[in-house]
């Protein structure tokens, strides 16, 4: 239906955000950092522990957490990352007029890894879009990005996994945060679906 469209159009335009657009950027201008960075990462990372975990009042085991966190961030340091994030891409961030896309709230953005928005968009935890949806953006997404630049579809998906466990980690500390910290309530009833995208 119109969703589903308005989806595979946003999917469409994103490699140009990234690819295209991402070649005429200073990235010296981005804020906080440059570059989404072992810094980066690990703030997000850090946002999960303090704000959710700890707030929640989670057990966790913090050398062992730690270590987790040290692997996930050199993995992902791995992926190629010359490329626009657009750091919140994400169903509300994405405006339909006329049905055509219109996108705002980039002011996070950096240079990245290109799998980091798609997962975002993918794994925003109260669109809670069906599996099969899910998988057929991924497929218009890489049919769009190869019109810009060579894929290695393998490389890529084995990424995006990584990405998507670092962005479901950042938005569930976002979730303590607003919810626990700011006593929001309204913003813990993401977080089921987030565990259940976990």
């Amino acid at each position: 239906g119109a969703v589903a469209s308005a989806y595979e159009r946003a999917v469409r335009w994103l490699p140009e955000i990234q690819v295209r657009a991402g070649r005429t950027i200073d990235f010296s201008q981005c804020y906080p950092r440059a570059r989404f960075d072992r810094q980066s990462m690990a703030w997000d990372l850090n946002y999960f522990k303090y704000y959710f975990l700890k707030l929640a009042h989670v057990p966790f085991h913090e050398q062992e957490l730690e270590n987790d966190f040290n692997a996930l961030t050199e993995f992902l340091l791995q992926a190629p990352a010359d490329f626009f994030l657009y750091r919140d891409f994400q169903s509300r961030n994405i405006m339909v007029r006329d049905d055509e896309p219109w996108f705002i709230d980039y002011q996070g953005g950096r240079r990245g890894a290109l799998q980091y928005d798609l997962a975002s968009l993918l794994v925003d935890a109260k669109a809670n879009l069906p599996p099969a949806f899910r998988e057929r953006l991924i497929e218009v997404y890489l049919e769009a990005l190869a019109r810009l630049m060579p894929v290695d579809r393998t490389e890529f998906l084995g990424f995006f996994e990584a990405f998507t466990l670092i962005r479901i980690l950042q938005a569930m500390g976002a979730y303590g945060y607003r919810g626990f910290y700011e006593r929001k309530p309204h913003f813990l009833q993401s977080v089921p679906y987030a565990i259940r995208n976990l």
